[in-house]
């Protein structure tokens, strides 16, 4: 079968979940197809992966997760859909598999190829939740309106888009992240879902063919100092570079060693110290580095929180939109994490997250950081969760379902 892969442009995460998937299925005899947006073209060059251009609405403000922008231009986000279809139609594949990519759907239904989706649970109708507070938190139903006034607007922007191909409205946009399957990289343990026939909880996925920094753990252990790592992905997220310097002198101040997982951003790379506690890695394999780690701080990519999970490493999460604070939500209810800063209304900025971070003290964060780390319960519901996260395998569950097994 051949198998074409689109993500969404705004993380390298997303692309990396392809490259695992398609490392699968080509694994299983399959052809396998992707196509990525011209900024992240180089990244897989370096890799030596062939690929296709296409172009994507998040280029319209190049912003690390969906934004008021992104829909702004019905003419951008048609020109997207057209796009597609040219390509699908080029290639004919069996079947194409988007990730966290909303203008699939209409490219799928024009060209009639079959269309799968990978997701995360909070991105479904299903999901009924307020991103970012928990229960009956002050100021949930504010949150509650943000949020409904930016699906309302991406909505009606999107069905002006798909109109131009002859294509019916839909009432909700979160159908358009919903496919003839749908593939969850959560699970229920994490994210309760009350899911529809067409969806499958298949778990983290781990990524492969990434460009890891040579690194030697046995580095790390000798120094005797419990180890904290800080990441904050690979998303386009505006970050403030401050909070990652004020993370790692508190967490040094608290008698930690560091790590920061730079992510390929070269803001981030250029903050090594010359504190030799302090390691500055470009691209950190995790996977290497948890089974030695205490402590994760992180913007609560739910790959990054799964693989500290995985490894019985407690997170605190410090989120710069507000899938990423309702991670830090998940990690408070199942005890294997805590919250940086509270429930935080989002405007569409991250800066509301940075503004809310600044207004707690030193004295606070590094009493959150000794309660979590310190608390004997932590230990025993990440004993838990592993045994939870042991039962999926990801990519090869996605693999399997493609091929009809």
């Amino acid at each position: 079968m051949k198998f074409l892969l689109i993500p969404e442009n705004n993380s390298l995460s997303h692309i990396g979940k392809c490259l695992s998937v398609m490392d699968i299925l080509e694994q299983r005899g399959h052809e396998t197809e992707i196509a990525v947006t011209k900024n992240h073209s180089g990244f897989l060059d370096d890799l030596g992966i062939r690929h296709h251009l296409l172009p994507d609405i998040q280029e319209a403000d190049c912003g690390g997760f969906p934004t008021f922008g992104w829909f702004s231009k019905v003419g951008l986000i048609a020109d997207c859909i057209h796009e597609e279809v040219d390509l699908i139609d080029r290639i004919r594949p069996d079947r194409v598999v988007g990730v966290f990519r909303p203008t699939l759907y209409a490219s799928s239904a024009i060209t009639g190829v079959s269309h799968d989706s990978l997701i995360c649970g909070c991105m479904v109708p299903e999901f009924r939740e307020v991103l970012g507070f928990m229960g009956n938190e002050d100021r949930i139903e504010v949150q509650k309106k943000l949020l409904a006034n930016f699906f309302s607007f991406a909505g009606t922007r999107l069905n002006e888009a798909m109109a131009k191909f002859g294509l019916p409205a839909m009432e909700d946009i979160r159908e358009v992240f919903v496919g003839e399957r749908t593939f969850l990289w959560d699970f229920p343990e994490f994210l309760p879902l009350a899911t529809r026939g067409n969806m499958l909880h298949v778990g983290p996925i781990a990524l492969r063919h990434w460009p890891y920094d040579p690194f030697d753990p046995d580095r790390i252990v000798k120094r005797g100092l419990p180890v904290a790592v800080i990441s904050f992905g690979t998303c386009t997220c505006v970050m403030d570079d401050a909070v990652v310097r004020r993370i790692a002198g508190l967490l040094l101040e608290s008698g930690y060693q560091v790590i920061i997982a730079a992510g390929g951003r070269k803001a981030m790379y250029d903050l090594e110290s010359g504190d030799p506690r302090v390691t500055v890695l470009n691209y950190a394999r995790l996977t290497e580095i948890f089974p030695h780690a205490s402590l994760l701080v992180t913007h609560g990519g739910q790959m990054t929180v799964f693989e500290a999970l995985r490894n019985e490493v407690p997170v605190l999460t410090m989120p710069f939109q507000p899938e990423q604070a309702h991670n830090g939500v998940c990690l408070e209810r199942i005890g294997c994490g805590a919250r940086l800063i509270p429930s935080t209304l989002f405007y569409g900025l991250s800066e509301d997250y940075v503004q809310a971070f600044q207004r707690v003290s030193d004295d606070d964060l590094k009493e959150k950081i000794a309660r979590l780390v310190d608390d004997p319960e932590t230990g025993k519901a990440l004993a838990r969760m592993r045994q939870v996260i042991a039962r999926y395998s990801g990519a090869e569950a996605i693999a399997r379902a493609l091929e009809g097994k």
